[in-house]
């Protein structure tokens, strides 16, 4: 276990979507919480992961989350950061809207807790939505990065606020005469927090590759390699090989202005981190192309092991790997194979409707969900 490892112990639902009230004590090292499909199995990870990032991982929205004829929430965790033991708490009510707190105090911004506590979420829907399309996959990286950098969170916060601006400018065009001095104006506004967004999701990327590599080793056996694309190549290979950031702000530059009457005529701005792609790759491969189900589930799963590994490095501990009906779809050698990998990590909570074998691990403390 790694020095500072901050894990869940306790988690209180009062209510939360499905539950009016519910009380868990969670394992050290993991749970395997069992359940028909519609029990909740899913809800409480949700809930866990709103501790850590403030919403719902799975995009809701907040009231969407209120149990059916009540009016708010309330989601209480306890985390245990080696001898201390803290407390963090979202509650929200459609009068009153989203209040957080952390060790009963409130928090002025919900933003203020996403760099408190780390979790790692996978749902197999994530694998379609997240492999085919491309925002799906930004998102991925953004929200990873914003957990080990609140100033990332807030370069990607005022690049959208003046996206937001810019796209206006273009869309009122039409209504005047261009005016290539205030068009000037919001390029560089925009390509100062821009090239702040791909620095950092390089540096990122140069460290996540070698490790989703690997991870995606122990699920093919070698039988194929996993890699990363941004923009269309692999990333660097080291820190240095990346551009600095004047070149990447330059680089920005000249494509916010490589097309300005396409840009006039469409009414938003068709360059920046917010269309980059990034994508996955298996034997030099797209992976959304030509790989199988089975290897898109494995390719996610390591992606989520790499991130793990990431915020590691990053935050000095380990976040609570969430893997939300991770048996499905995996036959027994599958299964065992994602056991192995996930045994390295310091805490790892799983859903599945049954055990998937009488060989699951001691660590992982069963909980069994009553219909």
């Amino acid at each position: 276990m790694v020095g500072g490892a901050l894990l869940i112990r306790q988690l209180q639902l009062l209510p939360f979507r499905n539950f009016d009230r519910l009380e868990l004590n969670l394992g050290a090292r993991g749970a395997l919480i069992i359940g028909d499909n519609g029990n909740g199995k899913s809800n409480i990870l949700e809930a866990i992961s709103y501790l850590s990032l403030g919403k719902s991982i799975r995009g809701a929205r907040d009231h969407e989350a209120v149990p059916h004829d009540g009016d708010w929430f309330d989601i209480r965790g306890t985390w245990e950061d080696g001898e201390r033991q803290r407390q963090a708490r979202v509650f929200y009510s459609g009068e009153e809207g989203k209040r957080v707190f952390l060790d009963g105090a409130p928090l002025q911004r919900v933003s203020e807790l996403v760099s408190q506590f780390h979790t790692v979420h996978f749902a197999p829907e994530d694998v379609a939505l997240v492999l085919q399309f491309s925002a799906r996959r930004r998102r991925l990286l953004d929200i990873l990065i914003s957990q080990a950098s609140s100033g990332y969170l807030q370069s990607l916060q005022r690049y959208g606020r003046v996206l937001t601006q810019r796209n206006h400018f273009l869309r009122h065009l039409g209504q005047r005469r261009a005016d290539s001095a205030e068009r000037d104006v919001w390029d560089g506004q925009l390509a100062e927090p821009g090239a702040l967004i791909r620095r950092a999701r390089l540096e990122a990327l140069v460290d996540i590759a070698p490790v989703l590599h690997r991870c995606y080793e122990g699920f093919s056996t070698g039988r194929e390699t996993a890699g990363i694309e941004y923009q269309g190549v692999g990333p660097p290979e080291t820190v240095d090989e990346i551009p600095c950031l004047d070149v990447l702000h330059d680089t920005l530059r000249d494509e916010l202005r490589a097309d300005p009457v396409r840009e006039q005529r469409a009414g938003h701005t068709l360059a920046g981190p917010h269309r980059d792609s990034f994508g996955f790759t298996l034997d030099a491969e797209s992976a959304q192309t030509y790989g199988s189900q089975g290897q898109l589930k494995s390719l996610l799963l390591s992606w989520k092991m790499a991130e793990s590994r990431y915020l590691e490095a990053r935050c000095g501990h380990q976040p609570v790997l969430l893997f939300d009906d991770v048996f499905s779809e995996f036959d027994a050698t599958r299964s065992q194979q994602l056991l192995s990998l996930a045994d390295g990590f310091d805490q790892v909570i799983l859903t599945a409707p049954r055990a998937p074998s009488d060989e699951v691990p001691a660590r992982y403390e069963r909980i069994e969900l009553s219909t």
